[in-house]
């Protein structure tokens, strides 16, 4: 505690607090853009990339390059970034062997920590300040166009000739009339590129007609854009039934279609029945609580951030922090328990091991 309170640290404290407060007397910052689709921000061609699969990318290279760090040089008695990451993958191996038996851990682990590791940083990047605040400026029409923005504001230059968007300079709100023109305007150059054979031009000019810009932010927590959660709750899904069919071979689908649990036929059929609802029941929920919860995050960390910037957004951090973590691990933890499940045969009277 007295190293934290050294006077070194105090003075760093009040330089940020200070740097805060002149921030936001000069500069106020506008309202946060809040859209449901993650915005494009790299066009190579036809195709766009946009800020969610840039962060993707980003997690899967840090993983890639802790595991490299942590392993380059290891020693017998570990120490720094090997002693670390050789606690984490013990920890949560004991944890796994606990969960899925001896005969299955070395199987299903790789599964269970690349799944934790890679959502636990997708997680964690966007909760780096400022991470989603630097973007290209896009006009206030085309943010409209694409992502129902109605609000923009002025861009001013600021250090190093830098465009920022400041609330002081002003804000623009589309008016019903403007809203309207605008569909219209969309409406008929999508009828315009269908009639050049599907071929579809992003709109060339990065200026505003009205003045007015919005920010779209080169990265955006990834788990927030549903493509993600979808695409790891499918991988979940479908890896599970390949360990029950190496498990117990063509028998595993037995109990969805002919089930003998309580021997009689009857319910055993409605049994299997909800045993198959269940299964892709299980890729929904996989995926609208990964993004439910870290959407939801995101957008409490911008308001706070909007209403109160000094110390107050501090224990929402943390909260999140938290919550980065406690999603990525029931993500893994549940789909290590459902390929631990699929191991075993569900037929009256028989067990498989």
């Amino acid at each position: 505690m007295r190293k934290l309170l050294s006077p070194r640290n105090i003075v760093i404290a009040l330089a940020v607090l200070g740097v805060m407060l002149a921030s936001a007397i000069l500069v106020r910052i506008p309202l946060p853009v809040i859209v449901l689709p993650a915005e494009p921000v790299i066009y190579l061609g036809n195709i766009k990339l946009t800020n969610t699969f840039v962060a993707t990318l980003i997690a899967d290279l840090t993983v890639i390059v802790l595991a490299v760090l942590a392993t380059r040089k290891m020693r017998d008695v570990p120490q720094g970034l090997q002693n670390l990451a050789e606690w984490f993958v013990e920890a949560f191996y004991n944890l796994s062997e606990d969960v899925a038996g001896k005969a299955n851990v070395k199987k299903f682990f790789p599964i269970f920590m690349t799944i934790l590791l890679f959502l636990l940083f997708c997680n964690w990047w966007g909760l780096i300040p400022g991470a989603d605040s630097i973007g290209r400026l896009e006009p206030l029409e085309y943010a409209f166009q694409a992502a129902g923005v109605t609000t923009g504001y002025k861009k001013i230059e600021g250090p190093l000739g830098v465009a920022l968007l400041s609330a002081r300079a002003g804000s623009y709100t589309l008016s019903a009339e403007e809203q309207a023109k605008l569909k219209e305007e969309k409406a008929k150059k999508a009828e315009k590129a269908e009639a050049e054979h599907g071929a579809k031009k992003e709109d060339a000019h990065h200026e505003s007609e009205l003045g007015y810009y919005v920010i779209a932010p080169y990265l955006r927590p990834a788990a927030t854009d549903l493509n993600l959660g979808l695409a790891l709750a499918l991988i979940s899904v479908f890896w599970t039934q390949v360990v029950g069919v190496r498990a117990l071979g063509g028998g595993y689908f037995r109990k969805f279609f002919l089930p003998s649990m309580t021997g009689m036929k009857l319910i055993d059929l409605i049994v299997g029945l909800l045993e198959l609802v269940s299964e892709f029941a299980k890729i929904i929920s996989f995926t609208f609580r990964l993004f439910g919860n870290i959407f939801a995050g995101m957008v409490l960390l911008f308001v706070m951030s909007f209403l109160i910037p000094f110390l107050v957004p501090l224990p929402f951090y943390m909260l999140e922090l938290f919550v980065g973590f406690m999603q990525a691990f029931v993500f893994a933890i549940l789909t290590l328990i459902f390929m631990t499940m699929a191991t075993v045969s569900h037929e009256h009277g028989e067990e498989h091991h």
